[in-house]
């Protein structure tokens, strides 16, 4: 009796009291998650995704390509931004750059107002993890990663640390590590022209992310991962500097090619990355996570022109117009591929448009946080069903806007992908561009003189989209 009578409270309190808590999960009932995010990598940089016409042939990425045969590939994904504080912050927060607190780098995110991802998933059971750069911050305060939800972090906090591929210290949680081995690091003293003398920091989050996975395996825990490598990001040698783009050692298929130095390191850089992605996807298999596990594979925004690196060299932006800091597709679309083992189906191509501000969703409907429990406000849904095989319908847009777009402008730009549509705008004053993505990829024709209604609905949209921020104000942001 005493027993049945504790049954009957228990399917009370879960009739009546539903809403109270966000029930914890475990491993068994929801899939581990783990993101990794590539710094600077263009769209026409991994071997699965277009590129007709690289001048010096394709940078070699097996391992991704390998990945895309057994993911979901994305070919019209977008970036948070232009830039990576911006693009970091909608992949964190749930919100386009119309409307979240960072929307140029130098910026932080709110100390009370910003809820993330990790702070989501923690609070629905997941430990969380981040391994890299994060940008978005301070050490050891509200901002920093574990001040932001996640339980473990081990990287840099600062992004212009980030530049430096050779640091003296990094961040394990809020305090600093120091690496005796990058002591007063250059490249004289790593071993000019390579740096295989001192210790690459790609090397050391490949590091943490194996003893992470490893201690994951042993968890009743789901886990959450956000591995974010630096590459193929320009940046120095015990500097913060952009110089070049460091690499550890030439690999030999690009050591004899006579390319200038830095594009035989961009080449290299990409292609290591390639084999640490292997390497931590090979820890899946061998702890025994990959069957519950959603991998997600991206870049924060177009390819990069900095560090004496041509983004032409390779056509890293493959089809598309623009690179880093362009509101053109070049400087926003970015690589996605999804692997979900058993439910989303490998080898396929979607063409589903989604951008990092849907991540907070799609996380969370993964792990079952209900609606009701998220952050309000959110710009993004939920990519599930897609990953799922089933059809959903395009969202109303993707947007962007920039402070400081490569374009050269007023220093204040959107721009807007509704259906087939590409709208370009500078400044509130400025004529709108438009193009038809379906027929042109490459944003070469501006056909905003012969589609008035499509003009438009792309300024409704913006116009909708845009929220005042506290810097880069539209039509004073040259005097910012």
């Amino acid at each position: 009796f005493v027993g049945g009578a504790c049954k009957m409270l228990t399917c009370m309190l879960l009739v009546f009291l539903p809403a109270m808590c966000v029930p914890l999960t475990d491993a068994a009932s929801v899939p581990n998650i783990f993101f990794i995010l590539a710094d600077d990598l263009g769209y026409g940089d991994l071997g699965v995704y277009p590129n007709p016409s690289s001048p010096h042939g394709r940078i070699a990425t097996p391992n991704i390509d390998a990945l895309s045969k057994e993911s979901l590939m994305f070919t019209d994904a977008y970036a948070g931004s232009t830039v990576c504080a911006p693009s970091r912050c909608a992949l964190m927060t749930g919100r386009h750059t119309g409307h979240c607190t960072v929307r140029q780098n130098g910026e932080i995110l709110n100390n009370t107002t910003d809820v993330t991802v990790a702070s989501v998933l923690r609070k629905a059971g997941y430990h969380t993890g981040m391994i890299g750069k994060w940008g978005l911050g301070y050490g050891n305060s509200s901002t920093s990663p574990n001040g932001k939800g996640f339980d473990y972090f081990y990287g840099y906090i600062d992004q212009e640390h980030a530049h430096d591929y050779y640091p003296s210290y990094l961040w394990l949680n809020n305090a600093t590590v120091n690496i005796k081995e990058n002591e007063n690091a250059s490249r004289s003293k790593c071993g000019s022209p390579l740096t295989s003398n001192c210790v690459w920091s790609q090397d050391l989050f490949v590091s943490e992310t194996l003893s992470f996975l490893k201690n994951a395996s042993k968890d009743d825990k789901p886990f959450y991962l956000f591995l974010s490598f630096t590459t193929p990001h320009a940046g120095g040698v015990g500097t913060d500097a952009e110089s070049g783009v460091p690499a550890p050692y030439e690999l030999p298929q690009y050591k004899n090619q006579s390319w200038p130095m830095v594009e035989r390191d961009f080449a290299s850089v990409i292609s290591i990355q390639d084999q640490q992605v292997g390497e931590v996807l090979k820890a899946l298999d061998t702890f025994g996570l990959t069957d519950n596990t959603v991998v997600f594979y991206a870049s924060d925004n177009g390819a990069h022109n900095e560090g004496g690196h041509n983004y032409m060299f390779f056509e890293s932006s493959g089809p598309l117009r623009g690179y880093k800091r362009s509101l053109h597709e070049g400087g926003v679309r970015s690589p996605l591929l999804v692997r979900w083992p058993g439910v989303a189906q490998g080898g396929e191509v979607s063409d589903q448009q989604w951008g990092f501000w849907d991540f907070l969703t799609t996380a969370a409907d993964l792990a079952n946080v209900p609606a009701s429990s998220l952050p309000p406000n959110l710009d993004g849904y939920s990519l599930v069903p897609t990953l799922k095989g089933e059809k959903q319908s395009q969202p109303k847009y993707i947007y962007h806007e920039y402070c400081y777009p490569l374009e050269d402008h007023s220093g204040w730009g959107q721009a807007l992908r509704f259906d087939k549509w590409k709208a370009v705008r500078y400044d509130f004053s400025q004529t709108v561009e438009l193009y038809d993505l379906s027929s042109d990829i490459g944003e070469k024709t501006d056909v905003s003189d012969k589609y008035f209604d499509e003009v438009q609905m792309a300024v409704q949209y913006m116009d909708q989209a845009h929220s005042p921020g506290p810097v880069c104000i539209p039509g004073l942001a040259d005097k910012n």
